[in-house]
């Protein structure tokens, strides 16, 4: 995967998996990197938590990913 910079993607990081050391590309049902916006953090709960299975995680836009900051999480 190549990373533009100029570009704001949203980014996942995951409590049990180096939070904000480790980041994943959000994608959709085609594997699509997903742009960062006001709904990716709906998306991501639908995508990762259901109501027997509760994943700590973090999202953040390119720009921050990159210094490490989650800028939301569902902690």
């Amino acid at each position: 995967m190549s990373l533009n910079l100029n570009l704001e993607k949203a980014w996942v990081t995951f409590m049990d998996e180096g939070w904000e050391s480790i980041w994943h590309p959000v994608t959709d049902v085609l594997g699509n990197h997903l742009d960062w916006s006001e709904e990716i953090m709906d998306h991501c709960r639908k995508q990762f938590n259901d109501s027997d299975n509760w994943v700590s995680f973090g999202i953040a836009p390119t720009s921050q990913m990159l210094i490490k900051n989650s800028v939301r999480d569902n902690l």
